[in-house]
């Protein structure tokens, strides 16, 4: 015993020092000098292309690079094959720019099995495996083929292959085969890793290739041997496994589970002397709030689970608490950011600086979603308590009709981030006129802010007169509150739904409306009264607050299914107070629309300040030194310059360079704002 105490003491000593060294290093660094604090806006972050340059030298890289308020990509080996001078660059580039912001680009979510670290750090146990089967017979160490109770877990399209090209192609499994004891726990010194070769579900045998990632082939006997498919998928043409991020992942003989193996590899990487010691913080490229797969066993007791147990989130409790201890080690001088664009994504906010929407609203959907980028990062600008926060939306396009005018949805998203508030993140290597000023040729042009976004509307009728806003019985009756306990305070909503599975999503009709042909907005103000389940009741993670509505026209079919992302539209609420949300349809036609509130769980929630206008929006924002009009409207708007302007400038458009016309703003000029387009214009004092 007193052996067993001094080893774990001294895996506590070596431990404790490594999260010192790495804090030590953070410590060195300050945040507030960096341009994106600093500076105004556009801010733009240049963003992955991970191998732009690295051909060349150190010189023609920096130069690549330097027009930007920072870079984050890659530059280790845990998912992509990535050459060591990558590391050592971006070191070198912090170190002769310190204002700019250098982020690794990682991932958050699996790591690749091609990275000679990976099995020498991780044990079997610290991966997630998917349902499996018991042995139908013993197995010895030269057979390939194998008998199961059941192969219908085994399948030879289960990794899905990811990359820039939109066809999809799959791998097939890798296996784990692994020795129980009686009470069918798995004894991860006892395995073998494999690879699915063939499978024939009529008689339950599969084909596989021996003695994988560095195991040997080896004998097996059917009354304590397990056998299950490794999750994972292929990113950066390897194979990368999931770690097991839970509550309830194995311990490997170090006391340590999936995320304290990670983490202790981030003190490594960003403590002194190491690879990534002058790198300024994480962007994570996947961190998953909730369970990714619906096949996953988290608990590895050979049922799926989906990171549920007896009622409890044992994915989400683990992977916050992951999240919690990275901020713990590092402290606030260090950015860390996740992708949020996804349900099931990251919602750690204060824990985290920011989030990232890859694309304007997806990496497959350069408009439609709108209103759930908005929405989304309102909800971190307002309720975020990190010590800086850092946000921003890339410039990845892969729908095919996106990528047809790209040029302008780019603009577009440089246009709604720099309205947001939020940092922009063009491709290394692409560049848009707009962040520099056109022939201005000067970063950050547009100075501060001077005023909050706005929305700029040409029908002002709210077709609920008001009453939404009052939140009068005459309001109240055009809900279906059946399913609901509610109840009205001072204009504001109170709603709780009375399903006994509190985790269900709560759906409840609101009012039937009158549309004409063009948009719809609807407006809205949302608070959580109850936070999700399994989190704590302060916990600044929000719950979702979708709205959807039935009767829309059916819209032309578009590559990757994406003409179904004009309904169901997402916004996000939580307990600290409430989030200004904005629903915006477009082309609704002329027809009766049915509003359908559907909201996560069934805690207690209100709304507040509901109004719904027949009309296309323009998103604009004043800064120091010009103006941003977007329009994500799928028509041109035409306003005139007294319905957007709001001081006695003169002022210089960017969309015409060639043919730059001096606007008054008691003039009242008509502007012309292209569909899905952003205006950018240059203030000039009289």
């Amino acid at each position: 015993m007193k052996h067993l105490i001094f080893l774990i003491t001294l895996i506590s000593i070596l431990l404790e020092s490594t999260s010192l060294r790495a804090q030590q290093a953070v410590s060195d660094k300050s945040l507030e000098d960096k341009e994106v604090f600093e500076l105004g806006f556009p801010k733009t972050l240049s963003f992955r292309n991970d191998k732009w340059l690295l051909t060349s030298n150190y010189e023609q890289w920096e130069k690549g690079h330097i027009q930007t308020n920072g870079i984050t990509k890659k530059y280790l080996q845990e998912e992509t094959n990535m050459p060591p001078i990558a590391a050592q660059w971006a070191s070198n580039y912090v170190q002769d720019h310190p204002e700019k912001l250098m982020l690794v680009h990682l991932n958050g979510e699996a790591r690749s099995v091609n990275d000679k670290a990976t099995f020498n750090k991780y044990f079997p146990g610290h991966w997630v495996y998917e349902k499996g089967s018991e042995l139908k017979e013993d197995i010895q160490k030269n057979q390939k083929t194998i008998l199961l109770d059941d192969a219908s877990p085994f399948s030879l399209k289960a990794y899905q292959v990811h990359g820039h090209n939109t066809t999809i192609a799959f791998r097939p499994h890798d296996i784990l085969l692994v020795k129980i004891d009686q009470e069918g726990n798995r004894i991860w010194d006892d395995y073998e890793f494999a690879t699915l070769e063939a499978v024939d579900y009529q008689t339950n045998a599969i084909v596989i290739k021996r003695g994988q990632h560095g195991t040997k082939a080896r004998s097996f006997s059917k009354s304590n041997t397990y056998i299950a498919p490794v999750a994972g998928d292929i990113w950066g043409g390897n194979l990368m496994f999931y770690y097991n991020l839970s509550s309830a992942c194995p311990l490997d003989h170090n006391g340590q589970t999936a995320a304290d193996v990670f983490l202790c590899e981030m003190k490594e990487w960003f403590g002194k002397g190491g690879q990534l010691e002058n790198i300024d913080g994480i962007g994570f490229d996947v961190n998953y709030f909730k369970v990714k797969h619906k096949t996953w066993d988290c608990n590895n007791d050979g049922i799926i689970d989906n990171g549920l147990i007896n009622g409890k989130n044992i994915w989400q409790e683990g992977d916050l608490h992951f999240l919690e201890n990275i901020r713990k080690t590092f402290g606030p001088e260090f950015i860390i950011t996740a992708d949020g664009w996804n349900d099931g994504m990251q919602r750690a906010v204060g824990i985290l600086n920011g989030m990232e929407s890859e694309g304007l609203c997806r990496w497959n959907d350069g408009f439609r979603q709108i209103s759930r980028t908005i929405n989304q990062h309102m909800y971190w600008n307002i309720h975020n308590s990190a010590a800086y926060k850092f946000s921003y939306i890339t410039s990845k396009l892969r729908n095919p009709n996106d990528i047809l005018m790209a040029d302008q949805l780019r603009r577009l998203g440089l246009g709604i981030s720099s309205c947001l508030g939020v940092t922009y993140s063009p491709s290394a290597n692409l560049k848009i006129p707009e962040t520099v000023g056109g022939i201005l040729n000067q970063p950050n042009w547009l100075g501060q802010p001077t005023g909050p976004m706005r929305y700029v509307l040409d029908n002002k009728i709210d077709l609920l007169e008001d009453s939404g806003v009052t939140m009068s019985n005459a309001i109240i009756k055009r809900f279906d509150l059946e399913k609901t306990t509610y109840k009205t305070d001072n204009g504001q909503l109170f709603l709780k739904g009375t399903d006994l599975n509190h985790r269900k999503d709560m759906v409840l009709k609101g009012p039937e409306i009158k549309a004409y042909s063009g948009d719809l907005l609807i407006l809205l103000e949302a608070k959580a009264v109850d936070g999700l389940l399994d989190v704590d009741a302060e916990s600044l993670v929000p719950r979702k607050i979708n709205i959807r509505l039935e009767g829309l026209p059916k819209y032309p079919e578009e590559p990757m299914n994406s003409h179904l992302l004009y309904n169901d539209l997402s916004g996000f609420m939580g307990v600290k107070g409430y989030t200004p949300l904005m629903y915006y349809f477009r082309n609704v036609g002329n027809t009766n629309l049915q509003l359908i509130f559907e909201v996560e769980e069934q805690g207690e929630f209100v709304i507040k300040n509901l109004q719904i206008f027949n009309s296309s929006c323009l998103i604009t924002r004043e800064f120091q030194n010009g103006l941003v009009i977007a329009n994500p409207s799928l028509q041109p708007i035409n306003l005139n310059s007294n319905q957007i302007f709001s001081d006695q400038f003169k002022y210089q458009g960017l969309e015409i360079p060639n043919k730059i016309e001096t606007l008054k703003t008691n003039a009242d000029i008509p502007i012309n704002i292209p569909a899905l387009d952003a205006l950018f214009i240059i203030k000039k004092d009289l």
